[in-house]
């Protein structure tokens, strides 16, 4: 009698993670969803500008000590994320061949160290999203969907395996009507950015790419897609078979 008393409690829990609630009357197209969203992006801009100077900072701060030229190349290639996005295109070309130009000063000792540890992953993310963006910039398409994907193809890294890839270019893709090698991108992940979380995030989007709706390619679109009414699981709940 019990048992059944918990079924029954279960199917109601779960009914109602999978039923469309909507907040925003309209969905997708609600204007005060896409007034919401207009708002994000100019949060998720000023955030890059933000880290623009940051990262410039950093590095001008390790270059100085010279102690740690493993820093010195991960602080360069972080920056060229931010860069990419609003410098002049010939500051930021220069500033690619600055990249590498530290990695071939390095002994090849510290070389053989830097493909032991996590054969540059990071450092070649940032740099390829930095190409992608380039690309882009100058009507380069085609050229910008192949950095993009061919970033995350070259090896995985403590920090991608962890935090993920950078979402900030996909996110302008995806504004700009390009969906394709977006959801490549979101699918290529799944080789190094694996765990519960990561496949609630892509769960998440893929279902909102689907339905046509504006995305942040953030966490909170966890929180906005059940707002918006789409018939999708409640990723931030438990399941109802844990209970």
């Amino acid at each position: 009698m019990m048992k059944g008393i918990f079924q029954i409690i279960a199917c109601t829990i779960l009914f109602a993670s999978v039923s469309a609630r909507a907040d925003y009357a309209k969905g997708c197209d609600d204007p005060e969803y896409l007034q919401f969203m207009q708002t994000r992006y100019a949060s998720f801009e000023a955030k890059n500008r933000r880290l623009l100077d940051e990262t410039w900072q950093n590095y001008q701060r390790s270059l100085a000590s010279g102690d740690n030229a493993f820093q010195i190349i991960s602080d360069l290639s972080q920056h060229l994320r931010y860069s990419a996005q609003f410098e002049p295109v010939s500051e930021v070309k220069a500033k690619i061949e600055k990249v590498f130009s530290h990695v071939d000063a390095l002994s090849v000792n510290q070389q053989i160290a830097g493909d032991v540890f996590d054969s540059f992953g990071s450092e070649k993310h940032a740099v390829g999203i930095a190409q992608a963006w380039l690309a882009y910039r100058q009507g380069e398409q085609q050229r910008a969907f192949e950095f993009l994907l061919k970033s995350i193809e070259s090896g995985s890294s403590a920090v991608l395996n962890s935090f993920g890839p950078d979402f900030s270019f996909v996110r302008q893709l995806y504004r700009d009507g390009h969906t394709a090698p977006v959801i490549t991108y979101i699918n290529k992940t799944r080789q190094f950015w694996t765990g519960t979380r990561p496949d609630n995030l892509r769960y998440v989007w893929l279902q909102m790419i689907k339905a046509g709706c504006p995305v942040q390619f953030d966490f909170y679109d966890t929180i906005k897609v059940k707002e918006l009414g789409l018939s999708v699981r409640d990723v931030n709940q438990r399941e109802a078979a844990d209970y």
